[in-house]
């Protein structure tokens, strides 16, 4: 189904009461303006779990689960977003125009797409395809899989392509909006992106060609050529495999990744059909949310080596972040999913998948407890851990691994604590970002105390938000509590009153994983105060900022006038310094002491 536009899905968060929704699922009590209950994502003996009926949100104070209704509704039935956004517009009685995809601007790429794979397809069984047949059957691949894989062939010719799309009247245009060929340098004529490849098709959950990946038959380079990023292919959000593997990872309750297409079908080859794999990308943040849609549990299937364990950690924090428990399981040293089948058999490869261990477990003992005479060595182990535990996105687990941690150190949980306090001040290491240029996630866990105040406020009135667009830039805070805070002023001028809801969508790409956290935090444990105390914090805040902007221009014009020599330069120098002063003077007049 095409995409659900926007003013549709603000029609329906409008009208979906939270309380109403989430009160289906759970027992809520209210008190004062909040609801109470116990959390459906943890197990828990005390209500900590807090629904918002005016801010239309949910946070567990326990778990730290936090969202709007969409979110909940997907968490608890299992759903993706379009599917909980037409669920609850059917409950609250608004209509969604039905559209698709195959009658609008993207459906002659989808064409070109099935054109092709229906060539591939043909070509493999031609004549012309015993290479590429001979290939893969000493690839071990029996014919049941190339069918279930839709696996084919672009034969080594420049125009193979080109000429049947053309018999089958897709345009030009579209076939180079596809990424199925390419215009020449010379700019006359085109010619096909594949050929010579073993062409493996890239699908759409629900089973749409939306690229394809081409190995080479030999040492060709480049041995692996994807379709580049088009209107419908984004590399970063899209698992290989995924369609065949829905069905297996629910049953499961895990989905394996593995790093490549044979690797994948190595793993169907033994009978291991819950797995997918990331196409010519390291894991992203929307790879770690399509696979908590269907399994909270992942198995990294990597490669022994050194390469292998740094791309299983450098998954790991994207993958926590999400809410995933991630295992990993890594191959013998020299072996592959294919070449450990061909030595040991199928059964190996099952056993060293169903061997998998906690991936933070086996970083952490890797690091800890090896023997060392220093405990300064130790230590900078630990620090080197701080990141990935500070990626956990359950307060449980991260507080149970911090005692592990803490254990094996024979520190105290208060100091490793600390130590990650810090650490999370900084970047968290993440894959790669997506082609687009995505910076790496985030994840502050304070802010400083004036941009808490002034969201705090902005959550229970966002009208507010005409006071803090008066601040000139030069007083804004700074940091990343700035950031939120700005971000929260853009959210409100666009969607007014439904500002926190929207920034906590699970959809909602203006705030990162970190931050979304602290926004429902702070947006909980905002009181519904009257207007005047909103208002008296509000200028309060304000006006400390522009102090702290008087003085940062006075600690300036100190400076030149320590080195200016000008007698009429310094006379309008010492004005300037008067006059900040009065004004430094009228601002601390407005702060409540």
């Amino acid at each position: 189904m095409g995409r659900i536009p926007e003013h549709i899905v603000e029609e329906v968060r409008q009208r979906a009461d939270a309380v109403d929704v989430i009160g289906r699922y759970l027992t809520l009590k209210k008190s004062g303006s909040r609801h109470w209950g116990l959390c459906p994502f943890h197990s828990e003996k005390t209500p900590s779990f807090q629904v918002h009926a005016d801010k239309q949100m949910y946070h567990c104070f326990g778990c730290g689960e936090s969202g709007d209704v969409f979110g909940f509704r997907m968490r608890l039935d299992n759903l993706d977003f379009p599917e909980a956004v037409r669920s609850l517009a059917r409950e609250v009685g608004v209509e969604i125009p039905v559209t698709d995809d195959h009658t609008g601007k993207l459906a002659p790429l989808f064409k070109a797409n099935e054109q092709a794979l229906e060539f591939f397809c043909k070509t493999l069984r031609s004549p012309e395809g015993k290479p590429a047949r001979e290939y893969l059957q000493r690839r071990g691949l029996p014919a049941d899989l190339i069918e279930r894989f839709q696996i084919g062939f672009a034969p080594p010719r420049w125009d193979g392509l080109l000429e049947h799309l053309s018999r089958q009247q897709v345009a030009i245009r579209h076939a180079v909006d596809a990424g199925l060929v390419a215009e020449r340098q010379s700019g006359d004529g085109h010619y096909d992106r594949f050929r010579g490849r073993v062409v493996f098709p890239i699908l759409e959950p629900n089973g749409r060609v939306i690229g394809f990946g081409g190995r080479s038959l030999g040492d060709d380079t480049p041995k692996y050529l994807n379709s580049p990023e088009t209107p419908i292919y984004r590399k970063g959000r899209v698992l290989f495999g995924l369609p065949l593997a829905i069905d297996a990872i629910r049953s499961k309750r895990r989905a394996v990744v593995v790093e490549g297409y044979f690797d994948l079908i190595a793993l169907h080859r033994a009978d291991i059909r819950e797995g997918v794999a990331p196409c010519g990308t390291a894991i992203t943040q929307e790879h770690a949310r399509a696979l908590h849609k269907y399994s909270r549990e992942v198995v990294l299937l990597f490669d022994g080596d050194a390469a292998g364990q740094q791309a299983a950690e450098r998954a790991l924090p994207v993958l926590c972040a999400e809410g995933l428990r991630v295992r990993a399981a890594f191959l013998p040293a020299g072996e592959d999913p294919d070449s450990l089948i061909e030595s040991q058999g199928e059964a190996a490869l099952r056993a060293c998948v169903d061997s998998a261990v906690p991936l933070l477990d086996h970083l952490i003992e890797q690091r800890l407890m090896t023997s060392s005479e220093h405990a300064w060595e130790a230590v900078d182990r630990a620090q080197d851990l701080a990141p990935l535990l500070a990626s956990l996105s359950n307060v449980i687990e991260r507080e149970s691994y911090i005692r592990k941690v803490a254990s094996l150190l024979d520190l105290s949980p208060r100091a490793v604590e600390a130590e990650l306090a810090s650490t999370r001040r900084a970047p968290v290491p993440r894959a790669q970002p997506p082609a687009d240029g995505a910076a790496a996630a985030f994840v502050p866990t304070s802010i400083d105390p004036i941009s808490r105040t002034l969201i705090s406020a902005l959550c229970s009135f966002p009208s507010l938000v005409d006071r803090i667009d008066d601040l000139e830039p030069s007083a804004l805070p700074g940091g990343p509590g700035c950031e939120l805070l700005l971000a929260l002023c853009r959210a409100v001028r666009e969607h007014g009153e439904s500002a926190v809801a929207h920034l906590l969508s699970p959809v909602a790409e203006e705030l990162q994983p970190g931050f979304r956290s602290l926004l429902a935090e702070i947006a909980a444990q905002s009181e519904a105060s009257s207007r005047e105390q909103a208002d008296r914090a509000t200028t309060d805040c304000l006006a400390r900022l522009q102090i702290e902007d008087r003085d940062r221009r006075s600690a300036e014009i100190n400076q030149r006038l320590a080195s200016c020599t000008n007698p009429d330069l310094q006379g309008e120098l010492l004005e300037q310094k008067q006059e900040n002063s009065r004004e430094r003077a009228r601002l601390w007049s407005q702060v409540h002491q």
